[in-house]
């Protein structure tokens, strides 16, 4: 049976997102068949149209990771949560594609090889049954992804006889956010801990053996270890005494990560590191953790500051008033400066703020930019540190 939807949506996107380019991921530099010197893919037939929709395939899925991981830094609000909802549009696309896709019968890739028989492609439904969770759990739309939590439950059968770790490395990684942040927290700390260190390991093993060129992967791996992270801080802050002001004392009064916990997010950090280093992209995300490292740990705040500062500062394009910096280092997005905010307000000192009042109207910023962001979950947690310093008022956007 023919499949010809790639070629028809290649150019059009669903009302209210952006369109997919015609050309740039859909064909191989060379031409639009498979690349002659690929590691990325094994492909299992030489149908010219079987190999373009699977490239469609692992497009959508690249495009929905961006959207989360990669969003516009705009300071600008006027897109609302568009991130999210243009995540979950191409997740939907892809689903509808794996639907009429082939099922794979060899798969080294993220998403799946060729297939010759007609029917339902399990691995990219997998993966994108997998993101659509973690954005539900960032929407606090726990109802929504627990629906999607028994698709990814287990890794379909294709990906279990390989043997790529970025698989397993999502698979627990989807696990231990779901002890977490899920509804069916289940697991104790220690527990959790334990999964994450799983997924900590096949995710560098996965670091170790990405070829260069291959996006798509970087992507996952940047979404994955971020998740992880934050999976990791959750755990830490929930183990905090709540208090009426936590940083009124100075960061030092505050109870420290364990030894495990320290070297578990340095293990974690380290491969975003690594990752930043072939992957711009990730540079940003480095800033936020390692602050976040070092207030675990209970670190002078002084360098805490100093990087907190760099995902607040709004710097300018390269064409603009210092362009060389902004080449060289990722603009913060509006989510970045939100949680630096967050992050800042909570746990710096008094003395690195810079008239009274400025914590409450740091989590006030946080807060209108994580509700128009659609982010739910850290919006949560300023409205209840809102809560902790104004006796009870909260923030909404206008």
């Amino acid at each position: 049976m023919s499949t010809r939807f790639p070629l028809s949506l290649a150019g059009a996107a669903p009302r209210g997102m952006p369109a997919l380019p015609r050309k740039k991921h859909l064909a191989w530099r060379g031409g639009w068949g498979p690349a002659p010197h690929s590691t990325h893919l094994l492909l299992s037939t030489v149908d010219p149209l079987a190999q373009v929709t699977q490239l469609f395939r692992e497009h959508l899925l690249e495009r929905a990771l961006n959207c989360v991981t990669q969003p516009n830094p705009s300071p600008g609000s006027a897109d609302g949560d568009k991130e999210f909802s243009d995540a979950l549009g191409y997740l939907q696309l892809l689903n509808s594609c794996s639907d009429a896709a082939g099922a794979p019968a060899c798969s080294f890739s993220i998403s799946s090889s060729m297939a010759t028989t007609t029917g339902v492609d399990p691995v990219a439904k997998w993966w994108a049954s997998l993101t659509a969770v973690v954005i539900h759990w960032l929407r606090r739309d726990e109802e929504a992804a627990e629906r999607l939590c028994p698709l990814v439950e287990h890794l379909p059968r294709v990906l279990q006889e390989s043997e790529r770790p970025l698989p397993r490395a999502a698979l627990h990684s989807f696990k231990a956010a779901r002890a977490l942040l899920g509804c069916a927290k289940a697991e104790s700390g220690p527990a959790s801990l334990t999964i994450c260190e799983k997924a900590s390991g096949y995710l560098q093993d996965s670091l170790a053996t990405t070829p260069a060129s291959s996006s798509i992967d970087k992507a996952v791996q940047l979404f994955l270890c971020d998740l992880l992270l934050v999976v990791r801080t959750s755990l830490w802050r929930q183990q905090q005494p709540p208090a009426p002001a936590p940083a009124a004392q100075g960061t030092s009064s505050r109870p420290q990560a364990s030894a495990l916990e320290l070297r578990g997010f340095q293990r974690d950090l380290s491969s975003l590191r690594r990752l930043a280093q072939s992957f711009r992209p990730a540079m940003r995300r480095v800033f936020l953790h390692e602050a976040t490292a070092r207030l675990m740990a209970g670190a002078s705040p002084t360098r805490t500051h100093q990087l907190l500062d760099r995902s607040l500062r709004r710097r300018a394009g390269p064409g603009g008033k210092g362009g060389a910096v902004a080449e060289l280092e990722p603009r913060p997005t509006r989510r970045e400066h939100a949680e630096a905010l967050l992050l800042a307000s909570c746990y710096l000192p008094p003395g690195f703020l810079s008239a009274p009042g400025q914590r409450v109207g740091m989590l006030a910023e946080a807060a209108r930019t994580l509700e128009k962001l659609g982010d739910r979950r850290l919006l949560h947690d300023c409205q209840q540190m809102l809560m902790r310093l104004g006796g009870g008022t909260t923030v909404t956007s206008s």
